[in-house]
């Protein structure tokens, strides 16, 4: 796991997988919330299993993504009810959360 968590680093450039853009049409998430979630979140864990990072927004989006050098690969995005369901069904077993 890289420290600082890898947010949003310089000259970053934010790509969606098929199944990002899926699940935003399906839960009417824009990218510019799912930009703002990365810029402001409020909870950050760091799924071990998958290497990629959770970020819960001050906007109750979350955004399951890999940081990579400066590409952001947004792996999936959730609403706050199905993040909080996820971390307290799967928690200590697979997240840490580091922020």
């Amino acid at each position: 796991m890289a420290w600082p968590p890898p947010l949003l680093p310089p000259g970053y450039r934010i790509i969606f997988s098929r199944h990002a853009r899926e699940r935003m049409r399906q839960r009417g998430v824009t990218p510019g919330e799912v930009e703002e979630a990365l810029r402001c979140p409020v909870q950050l864990a760091y799924d071990h299993e998958r290497d990629v990072y959770l970020a819960l927004g001050c906007n109750d989006v979350a955004v399951v993504y890999a940081a990579r050098g400066t590409l952001v690969e947004v792996v999936t995005v959730l609403r706050r009810r199905e993040y909080e369901a996820l971390l307290a069904r799967l928690g200590r077993r697979r997240y840490k959360v580091i922020l």
